[in-house]
């Protein structure tokens, strides 16, 4: 029951790291769970404002997740879209 509750906690850890990385990237995204995709552990939908690239952000997110991923051993998936404004 340990193990779960301290894999809970390094998720935690490295999806709060990855918002606060990409919000402090790109202010005015927005981020949101989404049910995990094949065998990630986590999923984020980030929705970018049109004054960002979405190839730019698309490739900055998929870096931290794979940094975030070296340090948590955690695989997390952005899945990056245009904001409907």
């Amino acid at each position: 029951m340990k193990a779960a509750t301290s894999d809970r906690i390094l998720l935690a850890d490295a999806v709060a790291e990855l918002i606060e990385a990409l919000h402090q990237k790109y202010p005015g995204i927005r981020t949101k769970p989404i049910p995990p995709v094949e065998d990630e552990d986590f999923t984020i939908e980030i929705e970018v404002p049109s004054q960002f690239s979405l190839e730019e952000v698309e490739l900055e997110s998929h870096k931290e997740c794979i940094r975030l991923e070296d340090k948590y051993d955690i695989y997390m998936l952005p899945l990056v879209t245009r904001k409907a404004e």
